[in-house]
């Protein structure tokens, strides 16, 4: 028996430098799932940001899967194909929007499936999408979208994002979810999606036990996989919170391979 799944974060968890998987890291990986684990990133990131670190790291087109948007949606890694999405209206968010562009600061940024929205193009965005490998459509208001969002996210000083969080959580109540997943990023999905249920709905069409799981993660919105798995992790590196809820602190950070260390310790070494 043993760990049959590990569920990953990416930024602050997995990659080196917030760019790249180390050579440590990918050949841990390799080896746990050439033991027959599966190795599900879970991130906070549209799917287009994660497709070249899948690639390189032998996924696609294997059994699995990976999950996007925290939570909102999941792709089967054999196509590629989504084969979850908790997605809510552009009106939901367009109130909080409206409130959140009156700081002159905040960069707001919407989701869905492969689409990524943004208000207007800035350093800032033009940053993103280099280091997500996209290409951002423009809308003025979400309410331009005809469509759905599974996420939105607003960028910028935490102390004007504490107060779209709690004027958006007085306004729409039990509607949405809405955590950090770095000191400037608040994001924003509909009630009831998280990566910890995500995690247990992934496990769950593997026909993989909970107890049979280990998370990975270091920010506010690694919280409810990490409290979901049977091995709750937390990168060293970590959020004080994030690692007061593990079962299982890393001894070393993102930037020193802290997933092979979990993978040597609780797969390899079985």
């Amino acid at each position: 028996m043993g760990y049959k799944m590990v569920f990953s974060d990416m930024d602050g968890t997995l990659l080196w430098k917030e760019l790249h998987i180390s050579v440590e890291n990918k050949e841990a990986i390799q080896k746990a799932v050439d033991k027959g684990v599966d190795f599900v990133i879970c991130t906070g990131r549209g799917v287009f940001g994660v497709e070249s670190h899948l690639q390189e790291l032998g996924l696609i087109g294997k059994k699995g899967y990976v999950i996007c948007q925290n939570g909102a949606a999941i792709y089967d890694l054999k196509n590629m194909e989504m084969v979850l999405k908790k997605s809510f209206s552009p009106a939901l968010v367009a109130p909080v929007s409206d409130f959140a562009r009156a700081f002159g600061d905040i960069e707001l940024f919407y989701y869905d499936n492969r689409n990524f929205m943004c208000e207007k193009m800035t350093p800032v965005v033009e940053k993103y999408c280099q280091v997500m490998k996209t290409s951002p459509r423009i809308v003025s208001r979400p309410t331009e979208y005809d469509g759905e969002f599974t996420k939105c996210l607003f960028s910028g000083p935490r102390v004007h994002l504490e107060k779209i969080k709690s004027y958006a959580e007085e306004l729409l109540g039990d509607q949405v979810n809405l955590f950090y997943s770095s000191e400037k990023y608040l994001e924003f999905v509909v009630k009831g999606v998280d990566k910890g249920s995500a995690l247990e709905a992934a496990a769950k069409q593997a026909g993989v036990d909970l107890k049979d799981t280990i998370a990975i993660g270091d920010s506010d919105n690694d919280l409810p996989m990490i409290r979901k798995a049977g091995l709750g992790v937390a990168m060293i590196n970590g959020e004080a919170h994030v690692k007061a809820a593990a079962q299982y602190i890393t001894e070393r950070n993102a930037e020193e391979n802290g997933v092979a260390e979990v993978i040597e310790k609780f797969i390899l070494m079985k």
